[in-house]
Formats: structure tokens, C-alpha cells, sequence
């Protein structure tokens, strides 16, 4: 696993966008995977860990380095909400 994201120096603002969304229903989809495989409170369980490596630094260290980037970050992975299997 590729634990390193390079984006293109040539992607576009929309390419980056398209890219975030696409990422935030592959979450969505993961969690719903989660809940039906596992039960609702591992989805909801992962989902509130990964909140909390978020905060933490532990995927991401650079991401404490910016508190707008910080906030829009765990924003987004906190509305995808509670996962209903």
C-alpha cells in the first residue's frame, strides 16, 4: 500500500474536487461495507477512530500544520455520518 499521495502539478482545481468527492463516497461506501458486514457499531466504531487519527496527527502530521486545511478535513470525514446498514 501506497502510504504517499502525489497529485499531478498539471491537475486542475475541478480534477482535485472531483477527486475529494470521489473520496468522500468511497468512505461513505466503505462504512456502509462496515455495517453490513460487521454490524453498525464497528462502522460507526472505525469511523470514530478515524476522527480521532485524523485529530491526532496520526495519518497525517502536515494536516495540524494548517488549522483551515485541519478544520475542512475533519469536517468533511465527520458529516459522512452514522452509517445505516
Amino acid at each position: 500500500m501506497n502510504d504517499r499521495l502525489a497529485i499531478p502539478a498539471d491537475a486542475t482545481h475541478g480534477q482535485i474536487e472531483i477527486a475529494v468527492g470521489a473520496l468522500y463516497l468511497s468512505l461513505a461506501f466503505a462504512l456502509r461495507h462496515i455495517a453490513k458486514v460487521e454490524g453498525q457499531a464497528s462502522a460507526n466504531a472505525f469511523k470514530e477512530e478515524l476522527v480521532s487519527a485524523l485529530k491526532g496527527g496520526s495519518i497525517s502530521m502536515s494536516l495540524l500544520d494548517d488549522a483551515p486545511t485541519f478544520n475542512f478535513v475533519v469536517a468533511m470525514v465527520d458529516s459522512v455520518g452514522r452509517v445505516e446498514a
